[in-house]
């Protein structure tokens, strides 16, 4: 590291530190993660000291909770980028950030080797995007379709598609088998093919401790940790459900106020009118309610004369469990209500309110259809022997929603265990003959890093990584395009075969797409300006108002 004379303070990295500095850090990502990957991946242990000097721990194999837990405990600029891409696809697709950050660790670092060997960035992110491209055209080619000619779903496949994405396929240490029907069950109830949407916030998992991950079951309707206000003692009840988006509030008479009145008569008229509790709740009443859902607040006079009246109340509820409520209930919600509002009886729901034990400290409170009704809002309630088993499977379970709602989405999946990426690492190297010089090079250094997510996955499974690739090649070229890297850890013909091992197409896609762009973000570096002069409040004052970069106006 050098000081730049020009501005006094700070400090110019050479481009060989530059890279050596992105390449240490890529690979140091890409290692956190990469014995998670697969079916035989294993679990890490994160373990902090809390301000209170406590240490909390948990395990896990999802790659990215395991990230996202340094995030705002490093200052390292690469380390950052890797964090908030994997929040990113995290957010979007909620699947497959492992096996994104892989590839992006292995690109970045072959990246960084390429620029030192002699070969200019440009032709390295040129080299990168013919790679990127020729693997999807591939993947499109031979995608797996995931409806019949009439458009509808094959459930074996959607089977497939959810095991993959809670087990990896290999069912052993997590029973999940049996809750997969369940599962796609759940996830088909709140989607609508035609037009490729799906509300997994109308298929909530709950993790509940006790029994086995095999007593998990799917409850009609939803289960929501919400307070009930007054009258728990009427629960459960079953009728109708009045959804109230806003506040109940009774117009009463202020401290400040000062009300001139005449007789007898005008003051009875003027107290009711600005004391409206009774005549509100009445009107609810006369609907036969047994429940009021309300995102605002409620006044307790109202609420009390509620009871009487024989509804629970439930108030202040977030406006996502709020539109879940009336998915379940199938009521309309309506604006607040006044002593002579016209409530009309199609906006009302209909459900049985009760509570329901989740083995939690808070109250939850279920809105479930009559016996027999399927409800277009379902709720995944997870069993498990302990908390962390149950929250664990829960996750899992989470991820397989996950993986489904993307095959809904693009309804179209990719042979697992590496056999995409084995076959596409030879279309690529096949297309890179055609290109001269330096982009042919990038090219395929390019089918090289596709190449190591099944190596790391025959390296997780106790194989020995060279000799599966070198095996997956030799099928490959004899013709068996899915040969891959099995959930028993052996490599086989066709990984697909016996029903399992699928990708979401659409989330290997997009994981592979915003590797790339990561890496040819940070390919373009050739060198880092550091400022490590100590913030005072003079400097300060004085920094320019404008962004680094921007012109400035002239005199």
């Amino acid at each position: 590291m050098t000081t730049n004379e020009l501005y006094t303070g700070w400090k110019t990295v050479p481009s060989p530190e530059t890279r050596r500095m992105i390449r240490d850090a890529s690979r140091q990502m890409g290692d956190l993660v990469r014995s998670t990957l697969g079916p035989w991946g294993i679990d890490k242990m994160i373990v902090r000291r809390m301000s209170d000097g406590e240490l909390r721990g948990f395990v896990s194999n999802d790659g990215s909770a395991i990230m996202e837990e340094f995030e705002g405990e490093t200052d390292h600029p690469v380390a950052q980028r890797f964090i908030r891409a994997v929040e990113d696809h995290e957010d979007d697709y909620g699947d497959g950030s492992t096996t994104m950050v892989l590839l992006a660790s292995e690109l970045l670092s072959t990246a960084m080797d390429l620029v030192d060997r002699g070969v200019h960035p440009t032709d390295v992110i040129e080299g990168f995007s013919i790679g990127g491209q020729r693997t999807i055209e591939l993947w499109n080619e031979t995608s797996i379709p995931l409806t019949d000619s009439a458009g509808e779903f094959d459930r074996t496949r959607l089977r497939a598609i959810v095991m993959t994405g809670m087990t990896n396929g290999r069912n052993g240490s997590w029973p999940l088998g049996e809750f997969a029907d369940t599962v796609v069950d759940g996830v088909l109830r709140v989607s609508d093919p035609a037009n490729g949407s799906v509300r997994l916030d109308h298929a909530k998992t709950i993790a509940v401790p006790g029994g086995s991950v095999a007593d998990s079951t799917l409850v009609e309707g939803v289960v929501l940790p919400e307070n009930v206000v007054t009258a728990e003692r009427l629960l459960p009840a079953t009728g109708a459900v009045l959804l109230v988006k806003g506040s109940l509030q009774s117009r009463s008479l202020a401290a400040d106020v000062n009300v001139t009145v005449e007789s007898a008569t005008d003051a009875e008229r003027t107290s009711d009118g600005l004391d409206e509790s009774e005549k509100i709740a009445a009107n609810i009443g006369l609907t036969d309610a047994v429940a009021v859902v309300a995102t605002g607040d409620v006044d307790m006079a109202i609420a009390k004369e509620l009871a009487r009246h024989g509804v629970v109340l439930l108030r202040n509820v977030k406006n996502t469990d709020f539109e879940y409520i009336a998915r379940a209930t199938g009521a309309t919600p309506r604006g607040p209500v006044r002593p002579d509002s016209r409530i009309d009886a199609v906006t009302l729901g209909n459900a049985t309110v009760r509570f329901r034990d989740t083995g939690r400290d808070e109250d939850w409170v279920a809105f479930q259809p009559s016996a027999g009704v399927e409800a277009p809002a379902v709720t995944l309630v997870v069993r498990g022997g302990t908390r962390t088993a149950a929250e664990e499977a829960e996750r899992r379970i989470r991820d397989g929603k996950n993986a489904l709602r993307a095959c809904i989405q693009t309804p179209a999946a990719l042979p697992a265990g590496g056999a995409a990426d084995v076959a596409a690492a030879r279309a690529v190297r096949s297309l890179a003959t055609r290109f001269d010089g330096r982009e042919q090079l990038a090219a395929e250094e390019f089918a090289d890093v596709l190449e190591s997510i099944p190596k790391t996955l025959a390296a997780n499974a106790g194989l020995n990584p060279l000799d599966a690739l070198i095996e997956l090649r030799v099928r490959h070229d004899a013709g068996h395009h899915r040969a891959a890297v099995s959930s028993d850890g052996t490599v086989v013909d066709d990984v697909t075969a016996e029903g399992g091992g699928l990708d979401p197409f659409q989330i290997r896609v997009s994981g592979l797409v915003r590797a790339i762009e990561f890496v040819n973000s940070l390919t373009r570096i050739d060198g880092v300006l550091l400022d490590e002069r100590e913030p005072t409040v003079d400097r300060v004052l004085e920094e320019p108002t404008y962004e680094p970069g921007e012109k400035q106006d002239s005199d």
